[in-house]
């Protein structure tokens, strides 16, 4: 149980974009960790989020509002909440005695609304990096338009931003991850209290030892790299398979590259590797089940990082908690923040002209000096235990709510008008992204059909 001081906290909601997890998703799973803790400790935790027409209900959190929603067409699986006169009122008829939100989408908007007509404390969680979000919805021919993107990067994102500014400045408290995402929201405008907490480890499935080596027989142990992502455009991975390439493989006698995840840009990625000569060198495993994961990062000598567009990047945290060194670029972010340089990894200047030369340098580095990995393994652990501590991060949490209840009581604040605003700008946005995801074809994701665990881990084995 928690604490007595905190026995005002009965009634928790998680706003998050999954009811229904289809595939692996940080935020999420992060989401499933708080459910499960906080129920642990007494408190009855509701997720909130679009309803999702395939779900089963085994897939679904033992108490959860599903509100009504519009599919993203071109990512299945992913549905758009939307008002309705009955679901908020469900909402209401709830009594919360805070809510938190996990979610960069109009959902941010259905807190704003409960904050401002019923006075619900709300904490925000920062799960998106703005920037990097068009990406998502551009269709190819578009994604390379000189005027598409400078629209997007200098009015739409802008835009976005200062609207997320305004929407973290009508509640409480607002979450990051990283030191770095804090100074950026800072620097926006955003005048709540703003807190750094780490995503923390599940340890019911990280700490796990001695499971099979998953790997491909032809990849020797010794020279293995691993990158675990959703293969889409914001996270680089084709820049990983050109380092590769270039700089590692012609390098380190018997070097293999493993890429675990799946998404919109996986068969081009396939199609990559085999124009610059690596395909046999390069092992494309699709999505895996989250319990198989520390099995992968046991298994592998180094885990390489090209994304530019994390807020945390929990495969990096979960990496360096099974002792896997790290070669990443330094994004000023999420990454940033759990690498530490010359410790227990690298970090290289993704702006330098020979980034991409370094990246290889140091992952030739560590491939070839096992004493140098062994050395910094052992600091990726006690680094990775030191600030993803799954305790520590829950009391983090609940220290937040205790802030965030007595800044809505110093701030009542609201009314009618701003908070019909606020379904009004909800029920726009998405309309919009929805419209948007019709621009671009629909991905495959998770071909593997992989586990993705389950909001009790009952079923995650």
């Amino acid at each position: 149980m928690y604490s007595h001081e905190r026995r005002w906290l009965r009634r928790l909601a998680i706003l998050n974009d999954y009811v229904r997890i289809p595939y692996a998703n940080g935020s999420s799973y992060a989401s499933q960790f708080l459910y499960r803790e906080m129920t642990a400790r007494g408190v009855d935790v509701t997720v909130v989020g679009p309803d999702d027409p395939n779900a089963k209900p085994s897939e679904l959190p033992p108490q959860h509002i599903a509100l009504p929603s519009i599919p993203l067409r071109n990512q299945p699986g992913f549905y758009l909440a939307m008002p309705s006169r009955a679901s908020l009122e469900s909402l209401k008829e709830a009594s919360f005695d805070m809510m938190l939100v996990q979610s960069p989408s109009g959902l941010l908007y259905a807190g704003s609304f409960l904050r401002q007509q019923h006075g619900i404390p709300l904490v925000c969680v920062n799960t998106v990096h703005m920037p990097s979000v068009y990406n998502v919805v551009l269709p190819d021919a578009l994604n390379h338009v000189g005027p598409v993107n400078r629209l997007f990067e200098d009015r739409l994102i802008p835009m976005v931003e200062s609207q997320s500014t305004e929407v973290y400045n009508t509640g409480d408290a607002l979450v990051c991850l990283s030191p770095g995402l804090k100074q950026y929201w800072r620097d926006r405008g955003v005048e709540v209290p703003i807190h750094v907490i780490p995503r923390a480890i599940e340890k019911r499935i990280f700490d796990q030892t001695g499971q099979a080596d998953p790997f491909a027989l032809e990849a020797a142990p010794g020279a293995r790299l691993v990158v675990v992502c959703r293969h889409a455009r914001e996270k680089e991975v084709d820049r990983v398979i050109r380092i590769f390439a270039n700089y590692v493989y012609p390098k380190v006698a018997g070097a293999t590259l493993t890429l675990v995840g799946d998404g919109s840009e996986h068969e081009d990625l396939k199609e990559l590797a085999k124009e610059l000569g690596i395909d046999h060198r390069t092992y494309f495993v699709g999505e895996q089940g989250l319990q198989k994961m520390p099995a992968w990062y046991r298994h592998a000598d180094l885990f390489v990082y090209a994304s530019l567009s994390e807020t945390y990047g929990q495969v990096v945290s979960e990496a360096l908690w099974c002792g896997l060194p790290v070669v990443a670029m330094d994004d000023g972010m999420g990454v940033a923040g759990q690498v530490t340089d010359g410790e227990d990894g690298f970090l290289v200047n993704p702006r330098a002209a020979d980034a991409d030369e370094q990246f290889g340098h140091y992952a030739e580095l560590l491939l070839t000096k096992q004493a140098l990995r062994r050395q910094m393994s052992d600091s990726a652990v006690q680094n990775a235990k030191d600030r993803s501590d799954p305790d520590a991060c829950v009391q983090r949490y609940l220290e937040v709510f205790e802030i965030a209840k007595d800044h809505a009581k110093r701030h009542p604040g609201g009314s009618a008008i701003r908070a019909y605003g606020s379904l009004a700008r909800w029920t726009g946005l998405h309309a919009t992204v929805g419209a948007m995801g019709l621009m671009r074809k629909p991905v495959e994701l998770n071909r593997n059909q992989a586990a993705t665990g389950n909001w009790t881990l009952a079923a995650a084995s």
